[in-house]
């Protein structure tokens, strides 16, 4: 049997802790991470996981978690704290438990020779990979999942403001990592423009879109995915009689437009209901605004959805409204659901006026109600949008397309550096 090379990966990434990945069902996401086998194992870091896990799931503080998710995966949580009794002294307590879990993964990755660090992000995970790649002597590599330029310009806020109070720090951070990182991955070219802009090297930077992350139930035909009755029944909704969106109900996200649109919509005498999937800390602001705009019976928010029900729901709705979404869009596409959304991030990409659904200007919220409208008040048209995107997605995310490619570049910058790999004997893909 042909050796097949030693390679590993650590991945830095705080986008979900384990509780939550396993309340969504999107395992998937950690599991493609191999790569069909071209990694041999993958140790995936929250590294203040109990910042958002319920109380039940972990102690809150201590010392670093490990979780054997599969052969070939590892998951680590890291603890927001070290010590209960610092509890009150959040920074200091912080920083210890951080101190304390960047000396473990240095002994790890020297122990198991791991191959390359991965971090989602230029900021906090990014400076803290560069910290643990620089001390080690392998390569860093960055995913960029979002466009930090754009969620400033549209929120006014920092991306990370416990840590860094201020988007000019953060801009100078930015630069920082993009510049010395060895390879910087884009989620789409919205996402790599915002890198290039900000320092990463054109000669070493590429996409790695969603694909690979989408769960293999979105990529099933809608008509096989069952009328999806007992998801609906459970949400008190009617097939083509509700509006959907997924995602994060954060400010960045602008997840308050959708409702916006749910009321100029019934006021236009539409009978509609909005389903808002997603936690968040607009939950509540979003139930005021719902009673303020009279429309409170006709929101339901029903927090995070199993991928299960959400590969039902988007081919029921009636459109898929979306300001501003990443892999949701993703899914939705696949759902062959009839889409309006902003022109913002990687959404035009897919997203084409006429074509593949309806597209208008970022922030231009009668635009958007009136591109919802439309689908409402041709359903034919809007189902022919639907099949279009649908046709488009599954060439734009081909999983083993996407697979491929970050393999190509994963051999690159490992060729680039001097390959770590070890040949690993009589090991099966």
């Amino acid at each position: 049997m042909k050796p097949v090379p030693d390679r590993k990966l650590l991945v830095l990434e705080t986008d979900y802790s384990l509780e939550g990945i396993r309340q969504r069902e999107i395992e998937h996401s950690i599991l493609c991470r191999d790569l069909g086998g071209y990694f041999t194992h993958v140790w995936s870091v929250h590294p203040f996981a109990t910042l958002v896990t319920s109380p039940g799931w972990t102690p809150r503080f201590g010392t670093p978690v490990k979780h054997r998710l599969a052969p070939r995966h590892t998951f680590i949580e890291g603890k927001v704290g070290r010590y209960p009794a610092l509890k009150h002294i959040f920074a200091l307590n912080f920083l210890l438990s951080q101190a304390g879990l960047f000396l473990r993964l240095r002994k790890l990755i020297r122990r198991e020779r791991i191959s390359v660090i991965r971090a989602a992000s230029p900021l906090y995970t990014g400076l803290f990979g560069l910290a643990l790649a620089r001390s080690t002597g392998i390569p860093l590599v960055i995913r960029v999942g979002g466009n930090h330029d754009k969620f400033f310009e549209t929120t006014g806020r920092p991306l990370e403001p416990r840590l860094w109070h201020g988007r000019k720090l953060e801009k100078v951070i930015e630069r920082f990592v993009f510049k010395r990182a060895d390879l910087v991955a884009g989620a789409n070219q919205d996402n790599l423009d915002f890198a290039l802009a900000n320092g990463a090297r054109p000669d070493r930077s590429t996409v790695f879109r969603y694909g690979n992350l989408v769960d293999a139930r979105h990529f099933t035909d809608p008509a096989s995915r069952g009328d999806g009755a007992k998801a609906l029944d459970e949400l008190g909704v009617e097939p083509g009689k509700f509006l959907l969106y997924v995602g994060r109900l954060e400010p960045i996200k602008q997840p308050d437009h959708v409702l916006e649109v749910l009321a100029k919509l019934r006021g236009e005498g539409f009978d509609m209901k909005a389903i808002l999937a997603g936690e968040g800390r607009m939950r509540d602001q979003l139930a005021a605004r719902a009673r303020e705009l009279s429309v409170a019976d006709a929101l339901i928010l029903p927090g995070n959805l199993s991928q299960s029900a959400l590969a039902q729901l988007y081919p029921a709705a009636a459109a898929v409204v979306s300001p501003h979404t990443g892999r949701a869009l993703s899914e939705a596409a696949l759902g062959a659901a009839p889409i309006v959304a902003y022109d913002v991030d990687w959404q035009g990409e897919i997203v084409e006026t006429g074509i593949t659904g309806v597209l208008v200007p970022h922030g231009d919220l009668e635009g958007l109600a009136k591109g919802a409208a439309k689908l409402l008040a041709h359903p034919d048209h809007a189902k022919q949008l639907g099949r279009n995107i649908r046709e488009r997605a599954l060439a734009m995310l081909d999983q083993e397309a996407l697979d491929q490619h970050e393999r190509e570049q994963y051999s690159l910058l490992f060729q680039r550096f001097g390959s770590p790999a070890k040949p690993l004997q009589h090991a099966a893909i």
